[in-house]
């Protein structure tokens, strides 16, 4: 037997109730199924947000008025969390995979638990290291680690619509330190965009909400990144609310173009460092406020979730 939650459309003679009743299943259909290579989602306010076992739980979906937000070629794009010490991406503990998983169906990561009760995506994993032991990136960089899978316990926890702003995500992250790091650096989060369609680049001072073009860099700044289309009717920026651990906040952007759409990508960073030591043990718990949108939604949205959530400011001290 089922029990009702309401009146049964389907149920009432008049033409008006049953073109009603369409659409409620049509939106039902929209809100519940899953986009292609998708395992996972959450939705609301017209936003989309999936995983999907090929990234471990990573998130490879954010959709928004039909676009993709989120470059997905390969396992070090997608919105993640990333990991590194003081030997920088020689030891780059990876949340959605490897560099030798590639384009590929399947992830070195371990997906230790995944949940989208309550409409709240969480998960925990083991993120793979970038680098298999021994092998040397492009760059000359040689792994340092003696494993395949690192054993920084990272959860993460997604909620669309916070505190009743219909496009701000609240990105709630807690890493396990497994040994003692002399130093360390969280991607919380990172996210790639595809490239051909995201190349604007602007940061936002969060008190006064005042917006900067800005190139593609490679930069770093203590303002948080915006990147949207030429025309500002997409874009995508973050901020870091909240630190039980060092107050730190900076934020990177990147510009990686080429003829290959598929490939080219825009990159933005909310970057956590504590270089005051991390004991083996300590849980480094963030939150991170996600927006996107328009560019002035976006606007809007950091300025005004900034001033309830407040933001680690690290201008003029860090």
């Amino acid at each position: 037997s089922t029990q009702s939650t309401g009146p049964n459309l389907l149920n009432f003679p008049t033409k008006m109730n049953k073109v009603l009743a369409l659409l409620l299943l049509a939106l039902i259909t929209i809100v519940f199924s899953l986009p292609p290579g998708e395992d996972w989602c959450i939705s609301g306010n017209g936003i989309g947000i999936c995983g999907s076992v090929r990234v471990a739980g990573a998130i490879d979906y954010v959709a928004w008025n039909n676009m993709q937000f989120i470059n997905t070629y390969d396992h070090g794009r997608e919105l993640q969390i990333a990991i590194v010490n003081a030997s920088g991406e020689c030891y780059n503990p990876t949340e959605a995979g490897s560099s030798n998983d590639g384009a590929g169906p399947t992830s070195s990561s371990k997906l230790l638990g995944i949940s989208t009760a309550g409409n709240v995506y969480r998960t925990t994993s083991l993120p793979a290291f970038w680098l298999a032991p021994g092998q040397i990136d492009p760059n000359g960089c040689r792994a340092v680690n003696n494993e395949i899978v690192s054993n920084f316990v990272t959860s993460k926890a997604i909620t669309i619509g916070y505190l009743g702003v219909w496009n701000a995500i609240q990105y709630l992250i807690s890493v396990t330190v497994p040994m003692r790091q002399a130093y360390i650096q969280i991607e919380a989060p990172t996210g790639y965009m595809p490239q051909h369609s995201f190349s604007s680049f602007w940061t936002i001072n969060l008190g006064t909400g005042a917006l900067t073009p800005v190139s593609g860099g490679p930069g770093e700044t203590t303002d948080p990144v915006i990147i949207g289309t030429p025309n500002q009717q997409y874009a995508m920026g973050a901020y870091l609310a909240q630190s039980n651990a060092a107050q730190y906040s900076h934020y990177a952007r990147f510009d990686f173009p080429s003829s290959n759409a598929a490939w080219a990508t825009s990159k933005w960073s909310v970057v956590f460092r504590d270089m005051g030591g991390v004991n083996a043990g300590q849980v480094i718990s963030l939150e991170t406020v996600i927006c996107l949108g328009t560019l002035g939604d976006v606007q809007a949205c950091m300025v005004g979730m900034a001033r309830k959530t407040g933001y680690i400011n690290c201008a003029g001290r860090c």
